[in-house]
Parts: C-alpha cells; structure tokens; sequence
C-alpha cells in the first residue's frame, strides 16, 4: 500500500498541554510497584500518540511482580478510579476514571518478547514507569529497533512473524486496515501478504470487537480505499458476507458506472462522517443482488429499498450495534428511492417530508450521496438541490411536525378493524390527503374522508 504523506491524529483525540492525571496515574503505580521490586511500564497506542503530538485517553500498563488486578485497586483506592473489571481470558485489568482508562496486563518475558507478542512495531514501545521523566521522547524504549522509524515513516510492520502475530489475535486484520484508514499508514509487504492468508480466523472474532474496528474505519477519511482493502484480502466475506458477494455484481444499468460494491462503498464515502448515514450508505443497495429482473432487455430492481433494509437490519443486528441506530440505519435504507423530478406537484413533496418526518434531511444525505457515487451525471444532484429549496419554500418545520388528529386507535373504532395492515393503509391515505392542504385538518374531516374510502376500498 502507498504511504500517506502524512499521517493525521485519530478523530476524537485533541493536543493539550497538560499530562496531570496521566502523571498522578504512574506516581501512584511507581509507589506501589517500587518497594515490591516489581516493574510496570506504560506500552503501547498511548507513547506512539505522544510522539504524534496527541495525549490519548487510553493508557495501557504492563507489569511484572506484580497482578493487574492489585494494581488496578490500587489507583481505584487512591484515586477513586472505578471498581476494577477483569478480562480473566487476556489476563488483564480495566478501571475508568478522570477521562482516562486504564487497562493493566502482565509482561510477557522481558520486554524483546513481549514486543513480539504485540500488533505493530508502533506499538512496541515502552516507557518505565519506575524511573523519572516517564513521558519524555528520550526515556521512550524501541526493543524492536524500528518501532520510532516506522512510526516517522509511517509504516504498520509486524515485529515477528506476521502469521504468528494475526495468529495471536485475528482483530489485528481490521486493526490494519483501519490504523491505514484513519492515519493513512502503509502496510509493510510481508503483513500485506500475510493478511488474506490468515483472514479466515476473523469467524473466531465477537461481533463487538469486529464493530468497533468497522466503525472507526467509516468514519475515516479514506473510507472507500479501506472498503477495497478489505475486499481484497477478503475480509469482507467473513464479516459482512452480504456486502463482500456485492463485488463484481454489474447493476446493468446506464445510470451505474460501477460494480455494486464500488457503488455502496463509493456512496458511503460521499455521506458526511456520521456512523448512521455512512452505514446506510454502504448497505443500502444490498437488496439489489436478490431482486434484479429484466424489462425491454434493462435490468430493474423493484422493491430493492425493502429488501436491502430487511438485509441490514440482519448485518447490524449479527454485528450488535446498539437498536435504536440499527432502526435508524434501517429507516433510511428503505427510504432512500426518492425518483424527484420538477414534474413533483406541492403536494407530493409534502407528502415525502411527512413520510420521513425528523429523517427528512438523513435521508436527503443519503439520497444525493448515492447520486455522486453512479454515473456522473450533474442532472441528479440538482434534482435534489431543488427538491431542497421546495421544501424550504414550503416550510419544512410545519411539514414534519403536522399530526393527524387521529391514532391508529381512532381509525380502528370508526372503520371497525382490527389492528394490522389496514391501519396503516388508512392512516397513508389520511396522511395523502393532509398532503393536499396547507392547514391542519380536524378530527370530524378525516372522519368523513375515511367513511367515504372505505366505502371503495377492499381492506381484506
């Protein structure tokens, strides 16, 4: 992979002057740790942030002598850190408190072999916490010898074998991918190499830690380069099989320039940097694989927008992201298909806004992203740059905000129905009508217009 010219602070870090807590932090672990002749030393994402400029809110320890777990009591103790949480299965420590966290693990040998055993040679150095001036750039240890060059010439190396160290933890595949994607690091060639052969064991992985590297990584700023890496090595077919079948699939149409996955991963690049609108844009079209059909020799999708949300919904729940934004994410996907044209009467614009209500300029987002990402075409951006100015024209805030003064409840008792499909045909056809006008309508209005479509309509 081509190296960045630069690498860039991770999104949420800022540069501050102050170290204080980070101070009283290993004061404490050196008081406790000196007179048992033990050892600690501060490893890790925390010095390779300071040597970039940044003062993480993360700060790993590694001790010998002594066990996370009394260590992390310790600072729970004098510094009211929180009760300690242990990971028996990594062997290590984890307490919050002040706006930092603090996770304690044992050493693994002497330093040399511990390195070994760790994701990066960035992330192979260390600082004693038993000495003073811990965080100054000369009491940094490299026992790797390259981890201070390869940061400066940003580079991800492995510092031993790269199967072994993918072997140890498979996350370190999507680690990769998103340390290039957010810093715009290299990949070495022999990591690179070895990442499509080890990529299988990412089925071993939890669906949290998988989540949290995709997240980070589409809320980077190279989204779409991290997207056809993790095709390519074929990361994406463990963990998001439905988008990784996506690759090479022609949507045959003149308005598509590219494959399918190009097309999602290009669209979600285009999406500002929101969690919610960049996994919408990726999943958005991935009911396209099970519904293309053929007229007059032209391929169509008729009703990919409900089928690509019922797949996400699937994606999002195996990965675990939290409800609320898997039914946001959903929402969006099954309302991105606006086909706006200047033909659009006030009254259909107003009943889209009313459809989407507080999403309307989500789904806008996502509408124009998945314009940039097809063929250019300047035609369909400025569709959506007037369907814009129409609803500002209309009034976009008493649009969303108009309620009809009937509930599902009201129109079950005056059709006499039971709740189910024809409750919510009901309220479509009330809210069409609302569409129509430019005040509120009343109760004894839609009474009367729901008695009259009853009257034509077949509810079965």
């Amino acid at each position: 992979m081509r190296p960045a010219s630069s690498a860039r602070a991770r999104p949420g870090r800022t540069v501050v002057s102050g170290l204080e807590t980070h101070h009283n932090v290993v004061k404490h672990i050196r008081s406790f740790a000196k007179p048992r002749g033990a050892s600690a030393y501060v490893v890790g994402g925390f010095l390779r942030d300071l040597l970039r400029g940044s003062i993480s809110d993360d700060l790993d320890i590694v001790v010998d002598g002594i066990s996370p777990e009394s260590v992390a009591h310790r600072l729970h103790k004098d510094l009211g850190f929180s009760q300690p949480v242990l990971f028996k299965r990594f062997g290590t420590a984890l307490t919050v408190g002040r706006g930092i966290n603090i996770e304690i693990c044992r050493l693994e040998g002497d330093l040399e072999s511990d390195a070994g055993r760790r994701d990066f040679t960035i992330n192979c150095m260390y600082a004693d916490i038993l000495k003073r001036g811990v965080f100054a750039r000369s009491a940094i240890l490299d026992p790797t010898r390259r981890g201070v060059r390869d940061l400066k010439a940003g580079v991800l190396r492995a510092p031993s074998d790269p199967c072994l160290m993918l072997w140890l933890d498979p996350l370190r595949i999507l680690r990769a991918i998103r340390f290039y994607a957010v810093f715009g690091f290299s990949i070495d060639k022999e990591l690179l190499k070895a990442m499509p052969r080890m990529v299988y064991l990412l089925g071993r992985i939890s669906p949290e830690r998988i989540r949290t590297e995709l997240e980070k990584t589409l809320l980077s700023g190279r989204v779409r380069s991290a997207l056809r890496l993790m095709q390519r090595i074929g990361a994406s077919d463990i963990i998001l099989p439905e988008l990784g079948r996506t690759h090479g699939f022609s949507q045959d149409t003149p308005h598509h320039a590219f494959d399918l996955f190009t097309h999602a991963a290009r669209t979600a690049a285009h999406t500002p940097r929101d969690l919610t609108l960049r996994l919408a844009g990726l999943l958005h079209d991935l009911g396209k694989f099970d519904t293309r059909s053929y007229k007059r020799g032209r391929a169509v999708y008729y009703g990919h927008e409900a089928v690509s949300a019922d797949t996400a919904r699937t994606v999002l729940r195996r990965l675990k992201f939290p409800n609320r934004l898997t039914d946001e994410v959903t929402f969006l996907v099954k309302n991105h298909m606006i086909n706006y044209s200047s033909d659009w009467s006030d009254k259909a614009v107003r009943r889209l806004v009313r459809r989407v209500g507080p999403h309307l300029e989500q789904v806008l987002a996502l509408v124009e992203a998945d314009c940039r990402a097809q063929r250019p075409e300047p035609g369909m951006i400025d569709g959506v740059r007037d369907l814009r100015k129409r609803i500002r024209v209309l009034g976009q805030d008493d649009l969303i905000h108009l309620d009809l003064p009937l509930d599902g409840r009201d129109i079950m008792e005056i059709l006499g129905v039971e709740e189910g499909p024809a409750v919510g045909r009901a309220k479509d056809f009330l809210l069409d009508a609302a569409a129509g006008v430019t005040r509120p309508m009343t109760r004894q209005e839609c009474v009367r217009l729901l008695k009259a479509w009853v009257k034509d309509t077949d509810l079965a």
